[in-house]
């Protein structure tokens, strides 16, 4: 599921790259297409001048053709308002092409044709008003001249607006095609991607679905199993623990009735069933403890852990004055926990410390506290390494244990000595205290020295 899910994630990073990439690309483009779009319609209007000025031009020189001929002052006054027209005309050309050298250059040509042009008219409007004759001036020529400059400068300045202006219009059009192309290229990679990623979706849901059934099948199973858990629990508390007592109350009789007529041997057999029926008695009523451990719990409320450990001492104070053991402690936390179930916890692992001694050592059992992150705990969750824990930690000078064995340690019933050793226990406290350490949502670590001594170390987790 979690590959599927990365997957997904992957497929996803990808097409964001992508369209990220295709965006770019086709922001970049149509800011080309704004940019020559923009300079089409600069082209077009520098053409548009050259039209006016153009016209002007030929105004001008019918005006002065129809002055020449009628001498009517209307005329005159049509020649004055094509020369007011023309400045303004050039200052907007040589506006729209400064950036252009040669349209300046050009320009220029056709500024200093236009000024020898009115010179020209002048005179000849002139020597029209004063001569009494009916040829035509010089200066008629003269301004014909510079008319024919004038608008071959017009020309060589329209032809190059012309060619910019088909550069542009097809850098346009180029551009035009690209970013369409481009958007297209986006809308179709857009709606594949979605499509591939809705079709995952959906599978990925309909697979997730299918496995919450089959998880809220498995936690109905769960539940039937706790509840014959439990009902296992309720045998082994009554039903089982009855025939025992029988037994050992039946053994008993007989010794007694028959005590005269019973030798050693058998009076030794049935000393053995009798210590074999409470041994079994005493195992069943800790599978009765673990399993109502792993019962759903009370409330949890503050739990002040110098009032357990003092607790748990005094409960173990005539066995720790046989061992003239030494019991060191520091200032333990407040933990929000389950009182009974702490109270166990540390009764088991201090009489492990007590059981398991040396010969001729005498008992040190030190119980120390610390706040620490969870680096000790990433082997069994990494995210541990960044949460805090209070550390509890309980070592003695015992006969320790080869670190191998610490994943069997807590297993139930499991024992690192057989039952003929020195070393009497029933494999069931250390894993009273892992369900305890589970309970309580923390952990416990075990680590030994073979003739040194043991170290447990708690760590309940900081609310």
């Amino acid at each position: 599921m979690k590959k599927r899910l990365r997957l997904i994630i992957i497929l996803f990073s990808i097409s964001f790259v992508v369209m990220a990439g295709l965006s770019f690309f086709s922001v970049d483009k149509f800011s080309s297409l704004i940019n020559y779009s923009t300079l089409v319609d600069h082209s077009n209007k520098v053409i548009q001048e050259l039209y006016k000025v153009e016209g002007v031009s030929k105004d001008l020189d019918r005006a002065e053709r129809g002055y020449m001929l009628t001498h009517d002052t209307m005329y005159q006054r049509l020649l004055y308002t094509s020369i007011h027209r023309l400045n303004p005309l050039i200052d907007s050309l040589r506006l729209l092409t400064k950036d252009n050298t040669s349209e300046q250059n050009n320009l220029i040509l056709i500024k200093s044709a236009i000024a020898l042009r009115l010179n020209n008219i002048r005179d000849n409007m002139a020597y029209m008003d004063t001569a009494k004759t009916s040829f035509i001036s010089p200066y008629y020529y003269h301004g014909r001249e510079s008319m024919k400059e004038c608008m071959s400068a017009l020309n060589t300045m329209y032809n190059e607006e012309s060619l910019l202006l088909g550069e542009r219009v097809e850098n346009k059009i180029i551009y035009q095609k690209i970013t369409s192309s481009t958007l297209r290229y986006i809308l179709l990679f857009f709606c594949t991607i979605t499509i591939i990623l809705f079709i995952l979706m959906i599978r990925e849901l309909k697979r997730r679905v299918a496995f919450q059934d089959e998880l809220n099948n498995k936690l109905t199973d769960l539940e039937r199993s706790h509840s014959e858990l439990e009902q296992i629990a309720y045998a082994a508390s009554h039903d089982l623990q009855e025939p025992l007592r029988k037994i050992q109350v039946f053994i008993n009789r007989l010794l007694y009735l028959k005590k005269e007529h019973i030798d050693e041997e058998s009076r030794d057999t049935m000393m053995r069933i009798t210590a074999a029926a409470v041994r079994m008695q005493d195992l069943i009523e800790d599978l009765v403890n673990l399993t109502s451990l792993i019962q759903q719990q009370t409330e949890r409320q503050a739990v002040d852990l110098n009032k357990i450990l003092k607790h748990a001492l005094s409960e173990l104070s005539e066995k720790s004055e046989q061992k003239n053991a030494i019991i060191n402690q520091e200032v333990l936390p407040t933990i929000t926990g389950y009182p009974n179930q702490l109270q166990i916890l540390f009764k088991a692992l201090l009489d492990n410390s007590l059981k398991f001694t040396r010969e001729d050592v005498q008992p040190i059992i030190s119980v120390r506290s610390d706040i620490v992150s969870g680096e000790e705990l990433t082997d069994i969750n990494p995210k541990h390494s960044e949460q805090k824990f209070y550390r509890i930690t309980i070592s003695d000078n015992g006969i320790g244990f080869d670190n191998k064995f610490t994943h069997k340690m807590f297993q139930i019933f499991q024992r690192l000595h057989n039952q003929h050793s020195e070393f009497h226990g029933k494999g069931v406290g250390l894993a009273l205290s892992q369900r305890v350490m589970a309970n309580h949502n923390g952990h416990i670590l075990a680590y030994g020295h073979s003739d040194v001594g043991a170290t447990f170390k708690l760590f309940f987790p900081i609310e």
